[in-house]
């Protein structure tokens, strides 16, 4: 997992480490029972919710989800890859980095690597000198014309590339570097016998790495030239996919509650001259899940800031479905006039922009889904309400699914029972069957109560980290959360719940690890296997109890034998459960 380090160094590193007093170095803490708790850094809370436990060498948050082991911990605080963290906690621990078997081709690539680093350090220089000089005179005007003063210009590194075809590979070569160099650049264009400069009559963005190191350019054409954004081709170290513009000036922000997604490299710099901190733009490109995972590493949330025409706000419906699916929190922030950040923080001051509040991406959908209809309209005022009411059916989150619900009703004017009643169909799957059971977020998921039973499967992967469990307890389809099945399965095997989180391969997993693990200084022995049992009982009994009611479901349709044979399936289930819950009250071992 840490890519060139032998595991058994990693898992020295991991296990040397005490999570305590790395904690300690960078956030006060207080002891409370047998975990030690503090002020979460990763966002803003004025009660204690973020715990370390030194029994299982874990973090865990109860607020916002955050977790993990202390390599996890180094890399959210120092905003480092794992790789680096290792390094890091490795030299407070004077434990010595591993010797590497000279590998050629690897050398060979990070030397050209280096080499790629060094030439767009000097390119970059070369064009920000040029800003100021007689063939920079147009490309300045222009940014002075849009707001960006000396400051910002200083700030982002700000450059101007001439109108004539080999100034910058002429200064270049002359610094020692070749030809195919800087093709290898993206900065020279060669073509049969010769070559010339790729950014030309151009305004000239540094881009810059989360490290600090330049990997590419963005050029803003003069006049009508086309196209008006030029960017550096994919390179050994450029890729417009993977990165953010401006997220090299958010690494070392701390307490950052979000990140501001803008289109392009103006709106970031407005927001940068007002202070607004977090501000970034992706780099010609719609978002990416790469890109959406870099802002992850930077803050806890993402408001989507786009410019306000058609094409901006279909750019954000995409953009929410990325963060989503990244399980990123996203809201979306509209501005006035379909105005970008750049245009209205010239009209606006600085407060009223932060006045503003974000929408929920949930929100955002239904204002889109309702431009596509004509609410005065009978017919489509039914239609948009349906489809509208799909929509907040598969929003797991009461509190938004009400506020969504109030909204509309004042869109539409029908009744918000009415609309409540259909959401509850919707979620339940049929109108007719009334089940008990709390709704559930989307077409096709179980109607059973799903969080007992979410709580019931994290407090079983618990008590199952504790050793204290006989193997045959547990069964693998115990588990209906594929990710937690995952799990219990390395704890069953043997593995310790430290190395369980350093092999965890996203977010989503890395989160429920933490919680249970964090949870292991508070379990007595002896309250293990009851405690398990409890879990266990209540997971087999809503199976058993679900499938009754799937079969109920589809009753109506069936007829002959088929219906016969549903029957006898209901009896046999019945059967099944009343046995569960016989043993259950005799205290004997879950059957």
């Amino acid at each position: 997992m840490a890519g060139m380090y032998p595991s058994a160094w990693v898992h020295e590193v991991l296990a040397r480490a005490d999570i305590v007093a790395i904690v300690i170095s960078s956030l006060p803490l207080k002891r409370q029972g047998r975990n030690i708790v503090g002020l979460c850094p990763f966002h803003n809370e004025k009660t204690p919710s973020f715990s370390v436990n030194r029994d299982s060498n874990v973090y865990h948050c109860f607020g916002c989800k955050a977790g993990g082991n202390v390599a996890q911990f180094v890399m959210e605080m120092e905003k480092l890859t794992f790789p680096e963290a290792l390094r890091h906690i490795a030299k407070m621990l004077n434990i010595a980095e591993p010797v590497q078997a000279f590998d050629p081709r690897a050398e060979r690539e990070r030397s050209a690597k280096e080499k790629l680093y060094e030439i767009n350090r000097e390119a970059a220089l070369f064009y920000h000198s040029r800003l100021y000089s007689q063939a920079g005179k147009q490309m300045l005007d222009y940014l002075y014309g849009r707001g960006i003063d000396d400051g910002l210009i200083k700030r982002f590194g700000l450059g101007a590339s001439s109108d004539e075809w080999d100034t910058l590979k002429e200064h270049l070569e002359s610094k020692g570097y070749t030809q195919e160099e800087l093709a290898a650049a993206g900065l020279v264009h060669v073509r049969d016998t010769h070559s010339y400069d790729v950014f030309r009559s151009r305004a000239i963005f540094p881009i810059i790495d989360l490290y600090g190191r330049t990997v590419g350019f963005g050029g803003r054409a003069m006049g009508d030239a086309q196209p008006k954004y030029l960017n550096t081709q994919d390179t050994l170290v450029f890729n417009k996919r993977l990165g953010l513009y401006g997220a090299n000036y958010l690494r070392k922000t701390r307490d950052l509650k979000r990140v501001i997604l803008v289109e392009g490299y103006m709106d970031v710099m407005a927001l940068s001259k007002k202070g607004i901190q977090g501000a970034v733009a992706t780099l010609g490109t719609a978002l990416t899940p790469e890109q959406a995972r870099l802002m992850k590493r930077l803050a806890p949330e993402v408001w989507v800031c786009y410019d306000g025409d058609e094409a901006g706000q279909n750019a954000i419906v995409r953009a929410i479905d990325i963060l989503e699916k990244e399980m990123i929190p996203a809201r979306v922030l509209q501005l006035p006039d379909g105005m970008d950040p750049d245009d209205y923080l010239k009209v606006y001051d600085v407060r009223q922009f932060e006045n503003i509040r974000p929408m929920s991406a949930n929100h955002f959908r239904l204002l889109r889904l309702k431009k596509g209809y004509d609410v005065s309209s009978a017919e489509d005022n039914s239609a948009f309400s349906l489809k509208a009411c799909e929509l907040i059916a598969a929003v797991s989150s009461p509190l938004e699914r009400e506020d969504l619900l109030r909204w509309l009703q004042t869109q539409t004017g029908y009744d918000k029972n009415i609309l409540s009643d259909q959401v509850v169909q919707l979620t339940k799957g049929t109108a007719h069957q009334d089940t008990g059971q709390k709704p559930v977020s989307g077409p096709g998921r179980r109607a059973r109560s799903a969080q007992t039973a979410d709580e019931a499967e994290k407090t079983l992967l618990s008590l199952s980290a504790t050793g204290h469990l006989p193997a045959d307890l547990i069964r693998p389809d115990d588990f209906e959360s594929s990710v937690i099945r995952g799990l219990w399965q390395a704890v069953a095997n043997g593995k310790k719940p430290v190395q369980v989180l350093s092999e965890c391969e996203d977010d989503e997993s890395r989160a429920i690890a933490s919680e249970a693990f964090s949870k292991l200084g508070d379990l007595d022995a002896e309250q293990v296997i009851p405690a398990a049992e409890d879990c266990i009982f209540t997971l087999r009994s809503n199976n058993l109890n679900q499938q009754v009611r799937d079969i109920n479901r589809d009753m109506p349709n069936l007829a002959g034998d088929e219906k016969k044979r549903a029957l006898e399936r209901i009896i046999e289930l019945t059967m099944a459960l009343n046995g569960l819950k016989r043993t259950q009250v005799e205290g004997k071992e879950v059957s």
